[in-house]
């Protein structure tokens, strides 16, 4: 009886091992989904955007939502949806629109858009690459190893 009593009591310590190993590895290394919103200010010559930039990013698929005032030659309001693939190398991802879906209220001048706002954001097929680095529970968004956004987790 002393011996069966060993061999479960083992086999329940073998069982609660390889399930925290199982649940340890995947909590590390599972692909987890990006989730996240900014404010932003571009300043590009005598052109200004403001407004929110979010990210959502998972399974090599995403969605760039870009709402707030353009202004140029006039002040007008952006707001569209950019959706994108991406790959990822470490930290870096490349993104590449494969569709911008404009909304009812965005109506921007499309010289003043050129003039301020990156291709990604203006046309499909246009690709960008960010260094995104978590960071004290947000994200830290970086073009060409400059911050540019600190975007908070949703």
């Amino acid at each position: 009886m002393n011996k069966i009593h060993n061999l479960i009591l083992l086999a329940i310590g073998v069982v609660l091992m390889l399930g925290s190993g199982a649940w340890l590895w995947y909590s590390r290394y599972a692909d987890r989904p990006l989730n996240c919103v900014g404010n932003v200010e571009w300043n590009i010559g005598s052109n200004r955007f403001t407004g929110t930039v979010s990210y959502r990013l998972y399974d090599h698929q995403g969605l760039a939502t870009l709402t707030g005032k353009l202004y140029g030659r006039h002040v007008t309001g952006i707001s569209r949806n950019i959706y994108f693939t991406y790959t990822q190398h470490h930290d870096a991802r490349v993104l590449q629109s494969t569709q911008l879906v404009k909304t009812f209220s965005d109506s921007a001048d499309k010289d003043d858009i050129n003039e301020t706002l990156p291709s990604f954001y203006r046309e499909t097929g246009q690709r960008l690459s960010l260094v995104m680095e978590e960071y004290k529970g947000a994200w830290i968004v970086a073009t060409s190893t400059v911050p540019s956004l600190y975007c908070r987790k949703r």
